[in-house]
């Protein structure tokens, strides 16, 4: 029964959400997966202002297409991010920014051998950092990033582990021509607990020397994925490891296989 419930979970491996760490399983040949929700997280400060505030995004959405049995193309947009009112600081809104990316597996794992893939991509600022009468909004830093990690999905015991490594570069938001490196790091567990329910958990993060705008990131999410077939279900809460990245927070969404490819 054990190694049938790991077979599934192998076999919806498409899905990253509620977690921010990927898998580096691809899909077959034409699949195309719609994944969608919506997150917050409280008692995240403005960057410009200090004063914390509750912050969402939604809907968030991601198409992935199996190009090749190795070979995931993705296109993700947070629709729109915003903040709730609180003292001193007024609720805002605007549109989220959209995000390119590339996976190529290099090693197809068999049994208990680890499956190893590279992944890339481009953040296209589309969050303004100015409102229409030029006030700072402090919801995006506004600015290009661009990632390049190594990414490992290993069968261990009754449970899949999923880690991603590499690096992150940001340009900077107040000083032009300047820009922050930093060490992304993401380690994930998933447990298929029945066929029609995966328990999730992970320690995601960018390491560095941060700058206003720029900032160190780590947070810790753990949560659920329900159902087995072309729609799935997900819920994840999540807690901000250090000041900058909030509070307590949550996600939900679902995962739709729009077609599996072959």
């Amino acid at each position: 029964m054990a190694t049938l419930l790991l077979l599934l979970a192998v076999s919806a491996g498409a899905q990253t959400r509620p977690l921010l760490t990927e898998q580096a399983t691809t899909g077959p040949t034409g699949r195309l997966v719609l994944e969608t929700g919506f997150q917050a997280i409280a008692d995240e400060p403005n960057y410009l202002t200090g004063v914390e505030r509750t912050r969402w995004e939604g809907p968030l959405l991601r198409l992935v297409y199996s190009a090749a049995d190795n070979v995931d193309f993705g296109l993700e947009w947070a629709g729109v991010v915003g903040t709730t009112s609180v003292p001193g600081e007024r609720a805002v809104s605007a549109g989220g920014d959209v995000t390119l990316r590339a996976k190529l597996r290099v090693l197809k794992g068999e049994g208990r051998r680890p499956t190893l893939a590279s992944r890339f991509g481009v953040i296209l600022p589309d969050t303004p950092f100015n409102d229409k009468q030029f006030n700072p909004l402090g919801l995006g830093p506004n600015t290009f990033r661009f990632f390049l990690e190594g990414v490992v999905t290993w069968p261990v015991g009754p449970v899949l582990l999923d880690g991603n490594a590499g690096l992150f570069l940001q340009d900077e938001v107040l000083r032009p021509h300047e820009q922050r490196d930093f060490l992304s790091y993401a380690l994930a567990l998933r447990w298929p607990a029945k066929a029609a329910l995966e328990v999730v958990g992970e320690f995601a993060g960018r390491a560095g020397i941060p700058e206003p705008g720029a900032p160190r990131q780590s947070e810790v999410r753990v949560g659920v994925r329900l159902g087995h077939g072309p729609v799935r279900f997900d819920a994840a809460l999540r807690r901000g490891v250090i000041s900058v990245q909030g509070t307590w927070g949550g996600t939900v969404g679902l995962s739709w296989t729009v077609r599996p490819g072959h």
